[in-house]
């Protein structure tokens, strides 16, 4: 007789590693990101986090990029950003969100806002 099949272990909720090496989980809500973040008029659903980085030459715009998990993977979200956001997944050359895209990323992902400040998505 055959052994049940086992369930995979549940994941952790998905995290990204902030350039000054804090790590945020991105678990029922929106991580917004940028030199000065606010919540957008409507917000997305969850309790969203204000996650704010140093941009001294202003090339990070106030809210920059907003990230989401949805299921096990991560999207993120250009909000209409003045200098892009980079993305650079792993094997892939780097390309640059048009303001307002949306992209799922994948774990080793990076994504460069400008000004030193780069996100590593951990998975």
């Amino acid at each position: 007789m055959l052994a049940p099949a086992e369930a995979p272990a549940p994941r952790g909720a998905p995290r990204v590693r902030m350039p000054d090496g804090g790590v945020v989980e991105i678990e029922g809500g929106t991580v917004y990101v940028g030199r000065s973040p606010t919540l957008p008029r409507v917000p997305a659903s969850g309790i969203p986090q204000l996650v704010a980085v140093p941009s001294p030459r202003r090339e990070v715009s106030s809210t920059h990029l907003a990230l989401s998990a949805v299921g096990g993977t991560v999207v993120v979200r250009d909000m209409l950003s003045t200098n892009g956001t980079v993305v650079k997944a792993p094997g892939v050359p780097a390309r640059t969100l048009l303001r307002g895209e949306s992209s799922v990323i994948t774990a080793g992902t990076h994504l460069d806002l400008g000004d030193g400040n780069v996100i590593e998505v951990l998975g």
